[in-house]
């Protein structure tokens, strides 16, 4: 092959990889324009006045019945996203009013596929994203809907990693207005942690947990001033 047949091999490869990237594009925010105009999170959440055992399920999971209320926590019997059609328990994913995802927590799935999107396509975003918009000397990354909701029921200010890509470092600008930053995670994501807090620079804070922060909370019974005594011994990157 000549030099010239070379170059525009791979020029016509760049050029297919960026019209990937752009139908790539397009569809997340596609669907995601069809999940802001979605209700289904308030027909799940209504699903609870005749689904007692999914309000226990939530009661069980150390919510307290106006989180439920506040977050509009809910019941789907059929995920639309699982292929066997499993019943799952429902936490939409509300940023300043407008509907992002639903994350569905299936009934009886194992760990590596326990919570499935509302719809495929969906742009990653944080939980509890609206705290990003409140002042506050200081705010803490949690792992995971269910921790963020706790630490919040709890009072305190964070928002919760959602998928297993972790965090977007291009998330770091969002956080400006923070003097510090706590990144909370379970105990076996130490390294995660540390990589997170760096993008904050002196600002970011590694705080080690002994175990994971919702079973502090919910099944060991810690307090507000158990938690804090933690996140004080925050340690800088």
């Amino acid at each position: 092959m000549t030099a010239e047949g070379r170059v525009r091999i791979a020029i016509e490869h760049r050029l297919a990889a960026v019209e990937r990237k752009q139908a790539d594009h397009e569809l997340r925010m596609s669907n995601l324009e069809r999940m802001h105009q979605s209700k289904d999170h308030i027909r799940y959440f209504h699903n609870l006045e005749v689904n007692t055992d999914a309000i226990e399920y939530w009661c069980h999971e150390g919510m307290a019945l106006q989180t439920i209320d506040d977050y509009m926590l809910g019941y789907c019997p059929c995920c639309p996203t699982d292929r066997e059609g499993r019943a799952s328990y429902t936490i939409p994913v509300m940023i300043r009013g407008k509907l992002y995802n639903i994350r569905h927590r299936l009934i009886g799935a194992s760990n590596d596929d326990q919570c499935l999107p509302e719809m495929a396509g969906l742009p990653p975003v944080l939980f509890n994203a609206d705290f990003l918009y409140q002042d506050s000397r200081r705010l803490l990354v949690t792992d995971g809907e269910k921790k963020s909701i706790i630490a919040a029921q709890l009072g305190f200010e964070n928002v919760g990693l959602m998928s297993k890509g972790g965090f977007n470092p291009a998330w770091a600008v969002r956080f400006e207005r923070f003097p510090l930053v706590y990144v909370a995670l379970d105990p076996d994501a130490t390294r995660q942690a540390v990589e997170i807090a760096a993008l904050f620079g002196v600002r970011g804070r590694v705080v080690i947990l002994p175990d994971k922060l919702d079973d502090m909370i919910v099944k060991y019974g810690a307090t507000k001033d158990d938690i804090e005594a933690f996140i004080s011994q925050g340690k800088k990157v």
